[in-house]
């Protein structure tokens, strides 16, 4: 996913520094988010790959029509031909996911999720959630190829996991939660699965306290690895 719109305070995807380095968010406000042509060119990347998943599993498009508006996407600046193999690579990996289930399974994309119940104003967007009998499946389409992203124990997987519990839940008896990310450009497919009571119990444990912390602006800074993605650092 593309960084949160409207920049939560706590976004989901900058929760590996937070959760770690709670006053660190606060900090990063006095800093400018910058923006660069990777940011823009995985914007597009991610507007690609939402086309192509709605197209074929919620609004089905006439041939003619599938082809005009990819025509469109082709007219960006940023478009290079490489987009379309790895945004093709995502959708047959959802593909492929909902063959295996033996209903038909929901699907949303581009879905908003509120974890406000865990994390102070909490909110953020999953490229794709998919429910099948007993399990919630987040998927998450990464363009970029600097840095190897993992799914398991992945922090911002799984408070995007949370919100889609607590806004689906009702609806569904889930018992295990499968986050996956496509990272094509690295040719990295990761999924993790954990079941439902280890996730609430994490957010309950684990992100409830150092969210409230972040949020305020206090706890303890702790150098890491999270440093080199921390507009302060940058910036200094």
């Amino acid at each position: 996913m593309v960084e949160e719109k409207n920049h939560a305070v706590l976004s989901a995807s900058s929760s590996h520094k937070w959760l770690v380095c709670p006053p660190s968010a606060r900090l990063e406000e006095k800093f400018p988010n910058k923006t660069s042509e990777y940011m823009a060119e995985g914007t597009l990347a991610h507007e690609i790959a939402e086309f192509k998943v709605k197209s074929y599993f919620l609004e089905p498009i006439s041939k003619a029509t599938y082809t005009r508006r990819l025509n469109k996407f082709k007219k960006e600046e940023m478009f290079n031909q490489e987009m379309l193999e790895h945004t093709d690579t995502y959708l047959e990996f959802i593909k492929g996911e909902a063959m295996q289930t033996n209903a038909r399974p929901f699907i949303a994309v581009e879905q908003k999720l509120n974890f406000s119940k865990y994390v102070p104003e909490g909110f953020g967007t999953a490229d794709c959630i998919l429910i099948s009998g007993d399990t919630l499946q987040v998927i998450d389409f990464k363009y970029g190829k600097g840095v190897k992203v993992e799914a398991e124990e992945n922090p911002q997987m799984k408070l995007y996991a949370l919100g889609a519990l607590d806004q689906f839940g009702i609806f569904y008896d889930i018992k295990k939660v499968k986050m996956s990310i496509i990272q094509p450009r690295l040719d990295n497919i990761s999924t993790y699965e954990i079941p439902v009571g280890l996730l609430l119990g994490w957010g309950d444990a684990v992100v409830k306290p150092q969210a409230q912390k972040a949020f305020m602006g206090l706890g303890e800074f702790s150098q890491g690895e999270h440093c080199r993605f921390c507009r302060a650092k940058r910036s200094l």
